[in-house]
């Protein structure tokens, strides 16, 4: 399902700013893990409710062809919908919510807090177990599979000029780096969150990831442009186990 795509790269890492920049060093989506939910039929476009996949999780839409993504369920257009990533990743986004034929999901095209509305035919549906949980404040990541804990990292956030966002994102792309030695290391799980800033003298754009780094005597410390840093081990466990459009909570 995953196909490798090498994708060269637009700005440093994560200068993918709403899902228009292209990459310029090559980066290539992880293929080796489980698929990133459980198919199920597509439920159709005159459907009164929402018909959810069945099994636990939260609700997850592939898009399955290029739409529009709305500011709400038929209203104006915000954005242009593929069927794959900046990236090259396969479109997988987080469902919160739903109304008659259409599905609010969260997406880096509409920003952090708001939803961007996609018509369910557009889609097809299922579930993931995992989720992400950010504390800011203890500087922790945690792993959880339906709803058990799995996994607890001490990370390195934000420095106060550049700080983390909270707010609930999503993975949208599963990432090797071609240099492990370089700023970003081994393993990117890109997000949907966005940057409020600018941060002078920093080419990332304005994405933010949980990304390994060398430099492991900055875990535990607010040293960074946004992003979540983690050491080389645990990001080699994080890109082999969480799917796309896992939930990641950041919270203060």
């Amino acid at each position: 399902m995953i196909a490798v795509v090498a994708a060269a790269v637009a700005a440093l890492v994560l200068g993918l700013s709403g899902g228009s920049s292209r990459p310029q060093r090559p980066f290539t989506p992880v293929v080796a893990a489980p698929p990133p939910l459980a198919p199920v039929a597509p439920v159709a476009p005159q459907a009164v409710n929402l018909t959810l996949p069945p099994g636990q999780g939260v609700v997850v839409a592939e898009v399955l062809r290029p739409t529009a993504m709305r500011a709400s369920p038929g209203g104006r257009v915000l954005a242009r919908l593929g069927t794959h990533t900046g990236f090259g990743s396969p479109e997988y986004l987080w469902v919160v919510r739903s109304a008659p034929a259409w599905l609010g999901v969260v997406s880096p095209l509409v920003g952090n807090g708001r939803l961007g509305w996609i018509p369910q035919s557009a889609t097809e549906l299922g579930r993931v177990k995992w989720q992400l949980k950010v504390s800011l404040s203890a500087r922790s990541l945690t792993v959880l599979m339906g709803g058990r804990v799995v996994r607890r990292y001490t990370v390195s956030i934000g420095a106060p000029q550049s700080p983390t966002p909270t707010g609930r994102f999503a993975v949208t792309d599963r990432l090797r780096t071609a240099d492990p030695g370089g700023p970003y290391g081994c393993c990117i799980l890109a997000l949907s969150a966005v940057t409020p800033h600018v941060v002078q003298g920093w080419d990332g754009g304005d994405r933010i990831a949980i990304h390994t780094t060398p430099d492991t005597s900055t875990i535990g410390e607010a040293v960074s442009h946004g992003c979540v840093r983690v050491p080389a081990a645990d990001g080699r466990w994080l890109l082999m186990h969480l799917p796309l459009a896992t939930p990641t909570v950041i919270s203060s």
